[in-house]
């Protein structure tokens, strides 16, 4: 009789659970036991149904906690096993330390005679104190140029020189040039910046400044010379850029140890200069004695009746 009582409820649950399936729901059904002596032998719940209607356990739930005050009321679900559509909690990995922020990568220098970090050395290019080594005013003042000269401005830079000229020849053209793009932009800026309708921006390559053939009055060279390749070969090129009577202006670095300026092995021996320079065609015509760190000379092309 004991075995005929556990079965009749069971049979109940069955039923209700396939009733609650059908809907789409999942349900939890509490029966009340027909008698104490039923509750020991029958599950005290049993496991709930997913949405497709399959179960979502094999195996029911013990019952925990029986006791008078409990009979007839749900039992608290187990939460790990209410829904099997819902993924269980996992334990959140801390997150890691945040990475070292690396430092700024130093752009590359196109002129490889130059340093490698292009916007130090346009800073030290911009120093008051090059600035005044360089004595712009009394280059200007010796070479008493036209105010409408035609000027190509080789290694320009940051545009030291390549203002000064611009300011000099408001009714000439000075065209800026250098191999690396960020002193051009640097150029660009100033020409913006002060409204100069008479500079021109010209990215140059290693062996040619790609000036307009015939068209200059000067080829200005200012702590340039020293990173050309080939030199002698380039001084020839660049007598194509003059016009008829035009000027060749070189101003760079004194051979030797100074106290400015780069080491003695990044520099010309003394006297290789004017050596290379005569070789390629010109002949000297001045030699100004106004920068105590700088050779300052002027020369011109040889022409062919002085050969």
């Amino acid at each position: 009789m004991r075995i005929a009582t556990v079965q009749l409820p069971i049979a109940a649950l069955c039923l209700a659970s396939f009733v609650a399936c059908k809907a789409g729901a999942p349900r939890e059904i509490e029966v009340a036991p027909s008698s104490p002596a039923s509750i020991e032998s029958a599950p005290s719940s049993i496991a709930p149904t997913s949405g497709s209607g399959e179960p979502a356990s094999t195996s029911a739930a013990p019952a925990q906690g029986s006791s008078a005050s409990s009979l007839g009321a749900p039992s608290p679900p187990a939460s790990s096993n209410k829904h099997t559509d819902v993924a269980p909690a996992t334990a959140t990995t801390p997150p890691s330390a945040a990475p070292a922020v690396a430092d700024k990568p130093v752009h590359p220098n196109r002129d490889k005679h130059g340093p490698d970090d292009v916007a130090q050395y346009i800073e030290s290019l911009e120093s008051k104190s090059r600035i005044a080594e360089l004595k712009v005013d009394v280059v200007l003042s010796k070479l008493a140029l036209p105010d409408d000269a035609i000027v190509g401005d080789l290694g320009c830079g940051p545009g030291v020189f390549t203002m000064a000229f611009s300011k000099a020849c408001p009714n000439g053209v000075v065209y800026a040039s250098d191999v690396e793009p960020a002193e051009l932009d640097v150029v660009a800026k100033k020409i913006h910046d002060t409204h100069a309708h008479n500079v021109v921006p010209v990215l140059a390559s290693l062996d040619d400044p790609h000036f307009p053939p015939g068209q200059l009055d000067v080829v200005f060279i200012a702590d340039t010379y020293h990173h050309l390749d080939d030199r002698v070969k380039y001084m020839r090129q660049l007598a194509k850029a003059l016009k008829p009577g035009g000027r060749l202006v070189v101003l760079d670095y004194k051979s030797g140890p100074l106290k400015i300026g780069p080491p003695p092995e990044h520099k010309l021996p003394a006297g290789v200069m004017d050596k290379e320079i005569s070789e390629a065609g010109w002949k000297l015509l001045q030699r100004f004695d106004t920068h105590p760190y700088h050779d300052f000379e002027v020369w011109r092309v040889v022409q062919p009746w002085e050969k």
